[in-house]
């Protein structure tokens, strides 16, 4: 479907830039700009994704999503920029003004994609293709699709990260896809997922402050800066959605800008930049930059990690490796550069944590409430050895191992206790002041009247339940947090599965953690009047306890014993860097 989004000025065929080469411009800066531009030509993965990459450079570099779905983009850069299209033709050569700049689209087509119910996934191409084989057996016609990279630094396999997926269907909406879903929450956790078949395509224009003069531009164009000393800032960045600290904001970011059309034929922003540039952005955004540093070296360690691990899986269809948001990395650019947590990146410059010879997935959540939780219950397999569910305590601590945290009963008594978890700054003296605020996160309550919490599922599932009878936990992972629930209605009851989901059904925004049990007061005709969650930890408590990693380096551990204690089995390796 094509649009005509920008109505803002009407413009004569003479106030617009022709693009193509500068004669002017002499032939060594032709040169930078071509080179700097190669990388997000438009023949750089389209709809098929590079399978193998080769990251040899003193910094590896990656492409991080910025934003999407905007139907405009204003940006300003500070010192010199060159304006580029995407297969590299000069737009404007040594851009310095500080004006604020304006993209809209005008024509574009959306892409073409296809959605599918995806299953499950494994490591193996053969025991994708046995559940192939049984699903459509079953008349459920199923097909085996492949993600992920494999990543080369210095002539050396670092990561594969290539999974395949065992996909049902090929619907043209999600709304069709999401009909037949059900059919198989008995025996997988699925889910949809979309794989684009034609992208996106179409002319954007690019105004100056004032509106008065515009570019006409195929598909999109790239920022390059002239120097490191060169920004451009973003305006109006949506961060935080859906969640308690949802707002826009200002954003100001080193490295290559790219604007372009998008999935749905709006506009999206990426940057690309050397990865140890990328860290001092996501470090202070990921972790207070006032917890001691031993910490923040475990984070940008994990951090590091997680890119190599996790380059091909995240944004399979997308033009970028990974988002700037909470489903991937938080990414904040350098609005928010602290002087603490760069120092954290350069000490750990190239230390990667490795498993089997290859980077290994380093997730990580602000509390895990005082046990972890094991990977496979929060996300689909393949599972991994490192990420299983443990207790956080320190080793000389009276652990309540005989508790076990996915029984009803078990689980209230471990809600009620204040332990000496790592993650329960309350049970450590002598911390410092930065641990304060964590304090809240070991354990919280909320309170919902019935019909507060009826709207607010009637909200998030699009489904009118009636009056809320009861919610009724059906499983739990072994660190108690629900991995299926069913809500009871007097119209229709729900099924809701996965960790993220639950937080999100039962919240305006979302709940901290899916680790919660649930007290129903009763009025006299016995229906429900309030709703009582009580709960432990913040986030799906997998791998690394930032809470509990920023109390064990008060307490004196290095950063690899913290990534030890979390990621245990891998070793640290420094794969580039020297």
């Amino acid at each position: 479907m094509q649009r005509r989004i920008s109505n803002l000025v009407i413009l004569t065929a003479t106030s617009c830039l022709l693009l193509g080469s500068h004669p002017e411009l002499p032939e060594e800066d032709m040169a930078r700009i071509k080179s700097q531009s190669a990388s997000g030509g438009t023949t750089r993965r389209k709809v098929e994704r590079i399978r193998k990459r080769d990251l040899s450079e003193p910094d590896p570099i990656v492409r991080i999503g910025l934003m999407e779905e905007y139907d405009r983009i204003d940006f300003s850069v500070q010192k010199k920029y060159d304006l580029v299209t995407l297969s590299g033709d000069v737009i404007e050569a040594g851009l310095t003004s500080d004006q604020r700049w304006h993209v809209t689209p005008d024509r574009t087509n959306e892409a073409r994609a296809i959605f599918s119910i995806l299953t499950t996934a494994f490591a193996k191409r053969d025991s994708a293709d046995k559940l192939r084989r049984l699903l459509s057996q079953q008349n459920n016609p199923a097909r085996v699709v492949e993600v992920g990279e494999e990543i080369m630094i210095n002539d050396r396999l670092v990561a594969n990260n290539i999974k395949y997926r065992v996909l049902i269907g090929r619907w043209t909406t999600e709304r069709e896809a999401r009909q037949h879903i059900d059919e198989f929450r008995e025996d997988f956790a699925p889910r949809i997922v979309r794989q684009i078949v034609r992208p996106a395509s179409g002319t954007i224009e690019l105004f100056d402050e004032k509106f008065n003069n515009s570019r006409m531009i195929e598909d999109g164009f790239r920022i390059i800066p002239r120097s490191p000393e060169s920004q451009v800032t973003l305006f109006d960045v949506r961060e935080g959605t859906g969640f308690h600290w949802e707002r826009e904001v200002d954003r100001t970011y080193p490295g290559i800008i790219e604007i372009r059309v998008d999935h749905r034929g709006l506009l999206m922003a990426i940057t690309e930049l050397p990865l140890e540039i990328y860290l001092k952005g996501v470090v202070p955004a990921e972790m207070p930059s006032t917890f001691p540093m031993e910490a923040l070296k475990a984070q940008a360690v994990a951090a590091r990690s997680e890119v190599l691990s996790k380059i091909g899986l995240k944004h399979p269809n997308d033009p970028f490796d990974l988002c700037a948001h909470v489903h991937c990395q938080a990414y904040s650019g350098c609005s928010h550069y602290d002087e603490k947590a760069s120092e954290a990146v350069d000490l750990t410059r190239g230390q990667v944590l490795i498993l089997d010879g290859r980077a290994a997935e380093a997730v990580y959540s602000a509390c895990c409430g005082g046990h972890t939780e094991d990977k496979v219950n929060v996300w689909n397999p393949p599972d991994v050895p490192h990420l299983k569910g443990k207790w956080d305590f320190p080793p000389d601590s009276d652990i309540p191992d005989t508790l076990d945290l996915s029984n009803e009963i078990d689980l209230e008594k471990w809600i009620a206790m204040k332990p000496s978890a790592w993650c329960n700054p309350a049970a450590h003296s002598d911390l410092p002041n930065a641990f304060i605020t964590a304090q809240k996160e070991f354990r919280w309550e909320v309170v919902y009247s019935r019909r507060e919490l009826e709207d607010i599922i009637r909200r998030k599932s699009g489904e009118d339940i009636g009056i809320l009878i009861d919610i009724v936990p059906l499983e739990r992972g072994n660190s108690g947090r629900l991995m299926e629930i069913e809500i009871l209605g007097t119209l229709k009851n729900l099924r809701i599965q996965r960790e993220l989901n639950i937080r999100n059904i039962l919240s305006p925004k979302y709940l901290k953690s899916a680790c919660f049990t649930i007290d129903v007061d009763e009025g006299s005709d016995g229906r429900p009047i309030n709703f009582t969650l009580r709960g432990a930890g913040w986030g799906h408590g997998v791998g690394m306890c930032q809470v509990g990693a920023g109390v064990m380096a008060a307490k004196g551990n290095n950063f690899e014993e913290i990534l030890s204690h979390y990621y245990p089995g891998t070793k640290l390796e420094k794969i580039y860097g020297e």
